[in-house]
């Protein structure tokens, strides 16, 4: 596995290396000596110490604040066809924990998490969804798509370019197209056994939430001996098409803002053998809908949160936690006496600590006793890398409210 590949060199200040040295794979541009702005966007680079010593290899973007990615430690690993091929294929032996006979869907590549920076790989059955979201990826393209060909078996691969976070990197925001194979416009998928049709083309992200997959099985438990469960920011209806087989005799009340994925949760309904006019789906903003359901007195024996990422920016942090603490106020408000409350957050500005401060905050307005339950973050086929924190997003708690 010699190299005999000659990579530009970036030098970092003194002492800077540390946090590489620690595990950590990204290089802010405050840390170079000279930022090489010779080097093409996205063009891979050798970072060395303020002594000239090697320390990674990654790829660079002069235009970005986190100016190296990193993706090797060893100087002699080059970022060529064979590399890509086993960052890929350990990837794929970590997802071996699923049973395919129950679950085949996942993530697939976790970004970081899989030791490749930039990149998201959603597996729906046989069709893969591609997300490359910085300048270093994309010029990797097509040895992604290779290996991904080559290591998984696929039927087809839809690259899904639309994020608008491709921006900030200096890449055009794409228009969804197949880079190999066919893909369909629907999937149908199994989730714990749970069927579920995805759609990868128009879905948001890659087309279904596949981080609240041990979150929705959890939940099974507490739906067992309700009677009414209410499911906010439902999407297209995951939360809802698990409670609703886990206890015949609940009503659902699902509500989200969006018309097509209320469409699509009645679909799921039916597609499980659920009768969806014997449940609710309501096509609202969830905090207009909550407040009319507390004047109603509307209340629900489970009550799942699950808003959408309240704090895309480290700006927007305090205004989120603000949103969190009236979200689960409004939740508490619906909810009787001993029920459970699923509260959830996406921000990736948002820590554990934050959530449940929101929570607690919440029942001390109400003044209503609350016990926490369990705690989630991500699931297998979402690997947080251990030195990069802030490569960990999702949190879930399940209460009882008293």
């Amino acid at each position: 596995m010699s190299s005999s590949v000659h990579y530009p060199t970036a030098s970092l200040k003194p002492r800077r290396e540390e946090s590489l040295l620690s595990g950590h794979l990204w290089i802010f541009s405050g840390a170079l000596q000279q930022p090489p702005h010779w080097i093409e966007s996205g063009g891979l680079v050798d970072v060395k110490s303020a002594t000239g010593d090697f320390v990674a290899r990654g790829y660079y973007n002069p235009n970005t604040d986190i100016a190296i990615r990193i993706l090797t430690r060893d100087i002699e690993e080059s970022i060529d066809e064979e590399f890509m091929r086993r960052r890929i294929r350990s990837a794929v032996a970590l997802r071996q924990v699923f049973d395919p006979d129950k679950t085949n869907t996942y993530r697939l590549v976790n970004a970081e998490g899989d030791g490749l920076p930039g990149l998201i790989v959603d597996r729906f059955a046989e069709i893969l969804v591609v997300q490359i979201h910085t300048a270093g990826m994309e010029r990797m393209r097509s040895l992604v798509i290779d290996a991904l060909v080559e290591e998984t078996g696929t039927r087809g691969i839809l690259m899904r370019n639309d994020s608008q976070s491709r921006r900030r990197e200096g890449l055009e925001v794409e228009e969804p197209e197949v880079a190999f194979g066919g893909v369909p416009t629907r999937v149908a998928v199994r989730e714990n056994g749970v069927l579920f049709l995805v759609d990868p083309w128009q879905g948001q992200k890659t087309g279904f939430f596949l981080d609240q997959r041990d979150k929705r099985e959890a939940l099974r438990k507490y739906a067992g001996h309700a009677e009414r469960i209410l499911n906010c920011f439902s999407y297209t209806g995951g939360f809802s098409v698990y409670a609703a087989l886990s206890n015949p005799n609940a009503h659902i009340t699902s509500v989200d803002i969006s018309t097509p994925a209320i469409e699509a949760a009645r679909e799921q309904f039916i597609l499980n053998g659920i009768e969806p006019n014997a449940h609710q789906f309501l096509i609202a903003d969830v905090f207009d809908y909550l407040e009319q359901a507390q004047k109603d007195g509307e209340l629900f024996d489970v009550v799942v949160l699950d808003p959408p990422a309240f704090a895309k920016t480290k700006d927007a942090r305090s205004q989120a936690l603000k949103a969190y603490r009236r979200l689960n106020t409004l939740g508490m408000e619906v909810l009787r006496p001993g029920g459970i409350l699923l509260t959830c957050s996406c921000s990736g500005f948002i820590g554990l600590d934050d959530v449940l401060g929101a929570v607690s905050l919440a029942a001390q307005r109400l003044q209503r006793p609350v016990q926490l339950l369990e705690t989630y973050t991500h699931g297998v086929d979402h690997p947080i890398h251990l030195a990069m924190p802030e490569t960990s997003y999702l949190k879930a708690i399940f209460c009882r409210v008293g």
